[in-house]
């Protein structure tokens, strides 16, 4: 198993200094790519002309081209005044009904919170009874 590890890294290192030697000698010699090389391919056809229509439909002269044929924008669009017929008005005549529900749920609150007080007082003053009355009776068994 260990001979295996070993054999795979030694290929590995060997193909990696093979690759780091081809390049260095790549860099240094004419035998690698030259990057200031001209590009002198030939055109065919050789006339702007005779291949722009066809290959590069991108012209600036737009004179000559058929319209699009479309009739309205997509989605479709209302294009009368009926849109707001059915729109309803947000007018502030509610007849005091806004106010009256304010103050009917500003009321129900403090009675919700009047409730609950007077039940924890109720509950102090039976615990505050239940104590004196355990005091009376330690001070009537110590006399």
């Amino acid at each position: 198993m260990k001979s295996a590890v070993a054999l795979h890294m030694l290929l590995v290192l060997q193909a990696s200094f093979e690759l780091l030697s081809v390049a260095a000698k790549g860099h240094n010699s004419n035998k690698g790519l030259l990057w200031r090389t001209p590009v002198n391919s030939k055109l065919d056809p050789d006339s702007h002309k005779l291949f722009f229509g066809k290959d590069y439909p991108d012209d600036k002269d737009a004179s000559k081209h058929a319209r699009p044929k479309f009739g309205h924008p997509y989605p479709a669009l209302q294009d009368t005044s009926d849109y707001d017929k059915d729109y309803v008005k947000d007018e502030n005549h509610d007849d005091g009904e806004w106010k009256a529900q304010m103050t009917y749920d500003l009321l129900r609150t403090k009675i919700t919170k009047a409730k609950e007080e007077y039940r924890k007082t109720q509950q102090n003053a039976k615990e505050i009874r239940a104590q004196v009355d355990a005091a009376q009776k330690n001070e009537a068994n110590a006399a």
